[in-house]
């Protein structure tokens, strides 16, 4: 595809790192804000760092369906308006125009408005990419896309913790709320995505039952991504390798990478192929990090682990996307999405209780057992579906 016919999606790429950069902003500062200044335990640092990301789980589903039914630009322009609005209670709580008792819940209702937001524009820029470029092309949507979102985040949070370094929490609500008001600029011009009447979109639970698989697949990939997230730190300061600051860094550095030279493999090879391949690689990746014996085969595993961790997302998504009609591709998109949502919700706690148990390297095997599963039901699917069309072809 030439940059001429890539050009019209760039302006939604803008859109989504814009909105993207406020859900890394508050990652550092929240909980230095709530466990230091408001004075609340860790548990509820984490119940206020987690609301956004449940509230986003929950609902996928119906942001998809409404780009489906409303547009997907419509859709993507008022998640960005809701996403500045979450700025608004910061600005409150700086202005001290609240009472200590109500800043607490003030800080959730900012956190709920920005999940509701990342649901919405994390599933409608997908469908309208998708009416951008074509199906055959939905590949490249879901890689930049992807891409742009974890480079926002990455880049989001240590902003985000420079500004409240130097401005306090009236910085943080600031920026929330002007960088969407960017997105807005970067987005307002594109054309809207073709509408499905409500009595042809297709039902969550119907569309549920397509999805279940792949999104389990999804799941199941998206444990080792997770435990990364969650452990890397703790577990090179247990190691004692002194360079745990760039672990993540080292993971986003070639989850970009396979998203840049491998973005179109899922659209230019069908079948499941794409996805084993990744499979294979974060499985080993993980694997290696679990058993690494010095700092330098754990940074391997790490860069292992970004590299098949970025493209199995886009080869099932686009597979997934193949057999739905194009009036259910939002409603699809939301859906499987909430599947890689449940990974990330619930990796840190439940892997959490191996450490006291069997120690960090646990965390990692989990990861890279799940990574396994997710490969062996992949290419239970892809047997089936052979064996399907052979038999077709022989009736």
């Amino acid at each position: 595809m030439s940059f001429a016919e890539t050009k019209p999606f760039f302006p939604l790429v803008a859109a989504h790192f814009f909105t993207f950069l406020i859900v890394g902003l508050p990652l550092p500062v929240l909980p230095l804000y709530v466990h230091q200044s408001l004075a609340y335990s860790e548990a509820v640092v984490g119940f206020t760092i987690g609301l956004h990301f449940v509230v986003n789980m929950l609902l996928r589903g119906f942001a998809g369906r409404l780009a489906d039914t409303w547009g997907a630009r419509r859709t993507t322009l008022t998640g960005a308006v809701l996403a500045s609005l979450s700025g608004l209670p910061y600005l409150f709580i700086a202005g001290s125009l609240l009472p200590d008792e109500l800043k607490l819940p003030c800080i959730f209702l900012s956190r709920i408005c920005l999940g509701a937001a990342h649901s919405m524009v994390g599933t409608s820029t997908l469908t309208w990419g998708f009416s951008l470029l074509g199906p055959n092309h939905a590949g490249r949507v879901i890689a930049w896309l992807g891409m742009s979102m974890y480079a926002s985040i990455a880049f989001g949070a240590p902003l985000g913790l420079a500004l409240w370094d130097a401005w306090g929490i009236a910085a943080l609500g600031g920026a929330t709320l002007l960088f969407p008001l960017l997105a807005l600029l970067c987005a307002l011009r594109k054309p809207e995505s073709p509408r499905v009447p409500k009595e042809r979109a297709a039902r969550l639970g119907s569309m549920l039952s397509t999805v279940l698989r792949p999104g389990f697949c999804l799941t199941l990939h998206g444990v080792g991504n997770a435990s990364i997230s969650a452990f890397i730190a703790l577990y090179f300061a247990s190691e004692h390798w002194g360079q745990a600051g760039l672990a993540l860094s080292c993971f986003g550095l070639f989850f970009i990478v396979a998203r840049i030279f491998c973005g179109e493999i899922p659209d230019r090879i069908p079948g499941r192929g794409p996805a084993l391949i990744f499979f294979s690689i974060e499985t080993a990746g993980l694997t290696l990090l679990a058993l690494a014996p010095t700092e330098a085969l754990a940074f391997v595993g790490i860069a292992l682990t970004g590299f098949g961790c970025s493209m199995i997302y886009p080869s099932i998504g686009v597979e997934l996307l193949r057999s739905i009609p194009a009036e259910g591709r939002g409603t699809a998109v939301g859906l499987f999405t909430a599947f890689q949502d449940i990974s990330f919700a619930l990796t840190g706690p439940l892997t959490g209780l191996l450490i006291p148990l069997f120690g960090y390297p646990s965390v990692f095997f989990t990861g890279a057992a799940c990574a396994a599963l997710g490969f062996a039901l992949t290419l239970l699917a892809a047997k089936n579906q052979a064996y399907s069309k052979s038999y077709e072809k022989k009736a």
